[in-house]
């Protein structure tokens, strides 16, 4: 991956991320504020951690990291509340008391993966009951759970009412980022074409594999955005559209990611084996590398794209031909930004 294209991804980021981090900034003082004028907490230390976790920058859905949050904490306390009935009389040891730690660890996270939600579940489940049992039920206890709600509707204020995010926009940012991930390993891949070396055709399997961390961001929004479809009014107001994009930017990326790494595995094996490559593959990465970064200038043309016959092209290069269709029809249709965005506001105004 080029310097600039290094450069240009960590500004997309970050711009992505500054709306998010002014509302946990702003949501986390809120709830130290709320806590403790309501509750007198003279540190409410928990409320701002959970207004933090809660409003986090890069989160598919914020509503739902509160509630399982919130979910967890219970469990664990519960759980620690309960091991702290053991008397004292018996962890007069120091590793049975080590024991009964562990036993509320395991048994919180336990019960809080059986409900399936994401992983801040089982993890604040196992934390809260590792510090009922260190640092106290009086510390860490129900007065925590009282922290942990207040940072928790901090967030859900911000995340739910004041900030509701836009559903397309989540699609759109997240297919932005994984077309600029395939946009360097096709760029890596005309690169290696043109060395005419295998070693830089490995790099480009590497970086096309690492589109799969894209991948999974691009999936985790659109579960975001058909959940904000459900229960945020931002969303019900362009449902459709929302549902529609979700399910059409998850296939779109699948087949991508599945062709790119084809491509990268056949230029690999054909350079490997020392085969000519057609004429205009070099040409027509570069030009779809272009075309994915958002930079392209003119017709996009691949070998054989001209004629349905392909016998001209050697077996060893059809893979990469192959796959080379495959990517540029998709990204066509998705190298358009905002065209999610743009579909919803036209719904909203009809």
């Amino acid at each position: 991956m080029s310097i600039v294209t290094r450069i240009r991804l960590s500004l997309e980021r970050m711009n992505a991320a500054w709306r998010d981090a002014l509302a946990t900034a702003i949501a986390g003082a809120l709830a130290w504020l709320l806590a403790n004028w309501l509750l007198g907490h003279p540190h409410p230390v928990f409320a701002i951690v959970t207004a933090i976790v809660c409003l986090a920058p890069g989160l598919p859905n914020h509503g739902r990291q509160a509630t399982g949050l919130m979910l967890g904490v219970a469990i664990g306390i519960l759980m620690g509340e309960l091991a702290l009935q053991i008397p004292e009389t018996m962890l007069e040891a120091e590793p049975l008391a080590l024991l009964r730690m562990s036993a509320a660890v395991f048994l919180s996270i336990l019960i809080a993966s059986v409900f399936g939600l994401p992983a801040v579940v089982p993890i604040q489940a196992g934390v809260s009951a590792v510090l009922v049992l260190a640092m106290g039920a009086e510390n860490a206890g129900w007065h925590r759970m009282e922290d942990v709600i207040v940072g928790a509707g901090a967030g859900l204020l911000f995340s739910q009412i004041l900030l509701t995010p836009d559903p397309l926009r989540q699609i759109d940012s997240a297919m932005a980022h994984l077309l600029l991930r395939i946009g360097a390993g096709l760029e890596a891949a005309a690169e290696a074409l043109h060395k005419a070396d295998p070693r830089r055709a490995q790099t480009t399997l590497g970086l096309m594999l690492r589109a799969q961390e894209d991948l999974a961001l691009l999936r985790a929004g659109a579960d975001g955005a058909r959940y904000s479809a459900r229960w945020s009014l931002r969303g019900r107001l362009a449902a459709a559209s929302v549902i529609s994009a979700a399910d059409d930017a998850e296939h779109d990326a699948i087949r991508l990611c599945a062709a790119a790494l084809l491509l990268a595995d056949g230029l690999r094996e054909a350079l490997l084996q020392g085969k000519r490559p057609p004429g205009e593959l070099e040409s027509s990465l570069r030009a779809l590398a272009a075309l994915s970064s958002g930079k392209a200038t003119g017709p996009l043309a691949y070998p054989g794209h001209s004629s349905p016959q392909l016998e001209t092209i050697a077996p060893d290069w059809m893979p990469v031909v192959s796959s080379l269709r495959i990517l540029s029809e998709i990204l066509r249709k998705n190298a358009l930004p905002g065209r999610h965005q743009k579909v919803g506001k036209a719904e909203l105004a009809s």
